[in-house]
């Protein structure tokens, strides 16, 4: 009221999609360290690994779209298969 900044919705927003993309990092990063002590893994476990890797890939692009400032650092790199995080040409940045 007196003195007291609003945070903008945007603001809000750039920090819950930052959140939820730091969630996912850190469960993939558990599913990876279970890949690889585990023996055999079953398919639908696999599939969901994959599809959490999939949605943070989609929320790091939004989140870099967005220009989103990050108050934690995200270092997943992923393996050559995945073309997902490549940069966007001059045509894609205006979207």
């Amino acid at each position: 009221m007196f003195g007291r900044k609003k945070v903008s919705v945007q603001k809000e927003e750039d920090d819950r999609l930052l959140g939820k993309t730091h969630e996912l990092q850190e469960k993939i990063n558990n599913s990876s360290k279970l890949m690889n002590s585990s023996f055999d893994l079953p398919q639908d476990t696999q599939d969901e690994m994959k599809l959490d890797r999939i949605k943070y890939q989609y929320l790091y692009l939004e989140a870099r779209r967005r220009r989103a400032a990050a108050k934690r650092t995200t270092n997943i790199i992923f393996g050559e298969e995945d073309t997902f995080l490549r940069q966007p040409s001059r045509a894609e940045k205006h979207w």
